[in-house]
């Protein structure tokens, strides 16, 4: 029942955001009462918290599988891992995006330091050969929004640079970011 909750929840925030869903509206969907949702979650911020923990944990997952399959490149892991989730998984990118821009302080710190730390850590190691610790998640975190903005923008793609529909799959797009990205590294 607490994953089916999740994944309604998970659903309906990433679909309406998160202040225009309420408990009710989630007990509904599921068809349970509002008691029972309670029963699971103290407070509408425990089912967020509980909500966004759940997907970025699960996608964390995924991301270790990408990982076991691609063991000697581990930039190239995250990077085709990572656009994969934002252009397949709508729920995934959806929340992300809606965090990033109306999330809650608390609630970005505590992501930032739980599910998102194997993420980040992943990317962090792939860069760190011949940098500082600090340098390394610098970049990192650049790549990431390297990452994020690439694919936020690609709806426009096509206006912008005149090219057919900008219907790219995401092997297409993670090969030119990649390529984007080692080059930006040997020249700096």
């Amino acid at each position: 029942m607490r994953f089916q909750l999740l994944e309604t929840a998970a659903a309906l925030y990433a679909e309406r955001g998160y202040e225009a869903v309420s408990m009710r509206d989630i007990a509904k969907v599921v068809g349970v009462t509002q008691a029972n949702l309670y029963y699971h979650f103290k407070d509408k911020a425990d089912l967020i918290q509980a909500t966004l923990a759940h997907v970025f944990e699960l996608r964390g997952l995924s991301l270790q599988g990408w990982i076991a399959e691609h063991p000697g490149d581990q930039l190239d892991a995250f990077v085709r891992w990572f656009v994969t989730a934002l252009m397949t998984d709508r729920v995934f990118a959806r929340l992300l995006y809606r965090e990033l821009i109306d999330g809650d302080g608390e609630r970005i710190a505590m992501l930032s330091r739980t599910v998102l730390q194997l993420p980040f850590q992943v990317i962090t190691d792939a860069v760190a050969n011949g940098r500082s610790a600090q340098d390394a998640k610098m970049v990192a975190i650049s790549y990431v929004g390297f990452v994020v903005g690439q694919v936020l923008i690609l709806p426009l793609s096509p206006g912008l640079t005149g090219q057919d529909d900008g219907s790219e799959n995401a092997d297409a797009v993670a090969t030119r970011l990649l390529g984007l990205m080692r080059s930006a590294n040997v020249e700096a």
